[in-house]
């Protein structure tokens, strides 16, 4: 999503114009440049953007928006809708706190701040009658006065979910209708997150390590769908009369690159796989190193930051998953190795004689976990290696906790 903001003056008088635009073409030889045709058709020009995605986490899908024409009076807005993407705005994001709503921005201002992002715009003409554009122009302006009335969500409350809500609400007199769906809308739904967010592997990461057991699910097709395929499928859609059944297409086929994109996604070299991958290197390192020069202190030392890390991204998960709930309220394999449990054993029963029994049992579910990658969906080897680290970490310290029950003595402490 992009952070395109409108001033409040903006929305006083433009209700007034476009209210005019909306209900009179009384003024419709202003211009003699444009032609009007006779059943004032071209009066309202109501278009659908494609906005190309980069491989930043909050716009890895891509955006779309409307555009909203009347070159009788020289009206011309993009209706986005959008939602904090800062800093701020990503954390009350996961905390199912975001608002989001639509505002109206001039095309020109918009197509400059997509052109800093070196993003590319792809313009595609709604085949609407002159009254249903004078409702979509309406519903428009309506949901933008009433503000930031709406909680951003990827599934339920995002730029395409709400752009299928407000063509359907204007379809006065018609009713949509999808063809079969095909291609990657047959994904169940995590599928579709890894394939819809491949450009970007560290939302891949993310976006999967919340899915829960919802992986496995297929919600509402019409959720399901993201700016990259929305087009393919409006344009085997059809509006249907409901008097007649006569059938028409969405689109009118007239489209048009407004801005061509100029940015090259290539990646990152520091995916979740590398950087975890080096990560395992080390903890076998400072295990090894633990056992083969008795560096206990360092290895301690290394347990605190890893098991503080877990236990925060385990209070994260925790609570998107039971609070938040952004992805709906699912068990989430993930809770297994990320949970603040371990840490809040550690601190109550840490000096019992039995402690390291914890470290048996936990390795063992860590372990059993490591093993049920291929039978369970949501888990994968890039989420695994985190559970690795902390086997072996974990198993590290029931073996100690063995040997010492056996009298064993570490020597030579570093």
């Amino acid at each position: 999503m992009n952070s395109l903001k409108i001033g409040t003056c903006y929305r006083k008088w433009m209700l007034i114009l476009l209210a005019l635009c909306g209900f009179t073409n009384i003024w419709a030889v202003d211009e003699p440049s444009y032609i009007l045709a006779e059943d004032s058709s071209n009066y309202i020009i109501a278009s659908l953007l494609i906005i190309s995605p980069t491989d930043e986490v909050y716009s890895v899908f891509g955006h779309c928006a409307f555009r909203m024409e009347c070159p009788t009076h020289s009206l011309d807005y993009v209706f986005t809708y959008e939602s904090d993407t800062s800093i701020g705005g990503f954390v009350t994001f996961f905390a199912g706190k975001a608002e989001a709503a639509f505002v109206a921005v001039p095309t020109e201002e918009f197509k400059a701040v997509i052109q800093r992002q070196q993003r590319g715009i792809q313009q595609y003409e709604l085949n609407l009658s002159h009254h249903q554009k004078q409702e979509l122009w309406r519903n428009l302006d309506i949901d933008m006065v009433e503000g930031a009335h709406r909680k951003f969500n990827l599934l339920l409350s995002n730029c395409v979910s709400t752009t299928v809500e407000k063509i359907k609400e204007s379809c006065i007199g018609d009713h949509l209708e999808w063809a079969p769906w095909e291609g990657s809308m047959l994904l169940n739904n995590g599928d579709l997150v890894r394939h819809n967010a491949r450009r970007s592997p560290w939302a891949e990461f993310l976006f999967v390590s919340f899915l829960g057991t919802g992986y496995n699910d297929y919600y509402d097709q019409e959720t399901r769908l993201c700016p990259e395929i929305l087009i393919d499928v409006l344009s085997k859609a059809a509006l249907v009369d409901q008097q007649t059944g006569l059938r028409r297409p969405v689109l009118t086929g007239r489209q048009q690159v407004l801005l061509p994109e100029s940015r090259v996604l290539s990646g990152t070299i520091l995916t979740p796989t590398v950087l975890f991958v080096v990560l395992l290197l080390i903890v076998v390192f400072v295990t090894f190193a633990e056992w083969k020069w008795q560096w206990l202190r360092p290895a301690r030392w290394f347990d605190v930051t890893l098991f503080i890390a877990q236990s925060l991204l385990g209070i994260a998960l925790l609570y998107i998953t039971c609070v938040s709930e952004i992805f709906g309220r699912l068990w989430n394999w993930y809770l297994i190795p990320f949970n603040p449990l371990p840490l809040l054993l550690w601190f109550i029963l840490r000096k019992h004689k039995q402690y390291g029994r914890v470290f048996l049992l936990y390795t063992a579910i860590l372990v059993i976990m490591i093993a049920l990658t291929p039978f369970i969906a949501q888990l994968d080897w890039t989420h695994q290696l985190i559970t690795g680290m902390l086997a072996i970490r974990c198993g590290s310290h029931a073996m100690r906790y063995l040997m010492k029950k056996d009298n064993f003595q570490p020597t030579n402490k570093k």
